[in-house]
Order: structure tokens, then sequence, then C-alpha cells
């Protein structure tokens, strides 16, 4: 409660900047504006707040920056497993959570979800090179199996709190291994099986500190980021032999 407390002066805000509820049935605000990944970052939570202009049931569809991903299949070679056959995932989200006030199934006919991606199974993922469909479609539903084992897809309606059926907070957990780049948090306001309020709002994430220097030093100039990287390794390693060692007896 002491946290909702804090953020009401935010939602307060938004409610008095907006001009009539008639346009604007649905408002939402993220609790900040930017993640940044230092050493000791371990994973944050994003609170969502907002509040609507009628009652009705919400989804909440917290989307990462695409991704590549490679997956591979073990094959058996006499009594050793080696790996075979590989395949590359592209533009697939490197994360999606979607969070509602009750299973969305029930909130939106197969069509609708599909029309606002809040589908699980319906992710659209592009498997290179290119397969029959049949074959795509395995690669597909293993990588959307993987997603979701290693909770980076994942659905919940249990997140969203409402109180006196006009404001609600969600409470969106991020994990440690974040990828780069921006997040979209999209929310929709259901009544009676239709979307009657629409509203996107996001978050960045970067990198801060050493990480930064690093991964910019990586991605900027490759070569020399690798050669001082080879000459430090060298450096430590004629470091350690000049340093005398007692020898056990």
């Amino acid at each position: 409660m002491a946290r909702w407390t804090r953020l009401l002066p935010l939602m307060l805000g938004f409610l008095l900047s907006t001009p009539s509820w008639g346009e604007e049935p649905l408002i939402v605000a993220p609790s900040i504006s930017e993640v940044k990944i230092t050493t000791d970052f371990a994973g944050t939570t994003v609170e969502a707040v907002g509040a609507m202009s009628r009652s009705g049931d919400l989804i909440i569809k917290l989307m990462g920056p695409k991704q590549e991903a490679t997956l591979s299949r073990e094959t058996k070679l006499g009594p050793f497993w080696v790996e075979g056959e590989r395949v590359k995932m592209e533009d697939a989200p490197s994360l999606l959570f979607l969070y509602a006030t009750a299973p969305i199934a029930s909130l939106l006919s197969p069509e609708e979800q599909q029309k606002y991606g809040l589908s699980l199974e319906g992710v659209w993922v592009r498997v290179e090179p290119q397969l029959k469909a049949h074959a795509a479609s395995d690669w597909r539903q293993a990588f959307l199996r993987l997603k979701e084992k290693q909770g980076y897809y994942h659905e919940d309606d249990t997140a969203i709190r409402v109180f006196g059926d006009r404001l609600f907070i969600a409470n969106m957990r991020l994990p440690a291994d974040l990828q780069v780049g921006n997040y979209t948090i999209e929310t929709l306001l259901v009544k009676s099986g239709k979307v009657v309020g629409h509203t996107t709002g996001g978050f960045r994430v970067h990198l801060s500190g050493i990480e930064r220097w690093v991964w910019v030093a990586a991605h900027d100039r490759p070569w020399l980021f690798g050669s001082l990287f080879t000459l430090l390794a060298m450096l430590l390693g004629l470091v350690l032999n000049a340093i005398p060692f007692r020898r056990g007896r």
C-alpha cells in the first residue's frame, strides 16, 4: 500500500492533464522511464499505474526488443550425440509478458487476440533457412517452449490489482539478463468481449558504468578491443608465472 501511495501523485498528474474521459478512456503511466544495467543488476520491478473511465477488464502486454537466436538439434552418431541441424529464429520479441484481470482466452475471441498479439502461441517467428511448413512449425514450437521455460514468455491473470473499478496497478518483474533496447507496454480495456480502450507506453533498458564501456568498445572497435583483451591476458599470464610459489613437501 505504501508503494501505491507514493505513485498516487504521478497518477493524479496524468488525470489532471487529460482533456476529457471521452477522448481518453484509459490512462497508464509506467513507474520508470529507463532501466540501467550495472554490475550488480539482479532484475527489477516495473509498475504500471493507470485509471480507466469505466469498469471493465484489463490486459497489459509488456514486450521487449526483437532478437535473433540459433537453435540446434542433437543427432545420434553411433554411440555419440553430436550437433545436427541448426536454424536461426528471427524477429521474435526477446521478452513477452501478458497480464490480465482474467484469463485472456475468456475475455477476447481468438481473432481479437491475434489482432493485438495477445497469445503466446501466436508469436510470429521467422525461421531461417526456409523450411517446409511442418518442419518450420516444429522449430517454432520448440523456440516458444524454450522461451516459456526460461521465463521470458509468460501469462499471468493475477498481477493486476484494481481499486474501486477505476484505478489499477500492475507489478511486472523483469529478469536480470535483459536485452538492451526499447520495451513497450500496451494496455487494453476490454468490455463485453471488445477492446474499448488502448494505450501504449514504454521504457528503455541500457548499460551503465563499465558494462557500457565494454559493450561500446566491443561493438564499435572490435579489433582494438580484441587486441587489448589478448594483451591483458598475456600480461596477466606473465605476472602469474613470475610469482614464486612454495612447493609442497
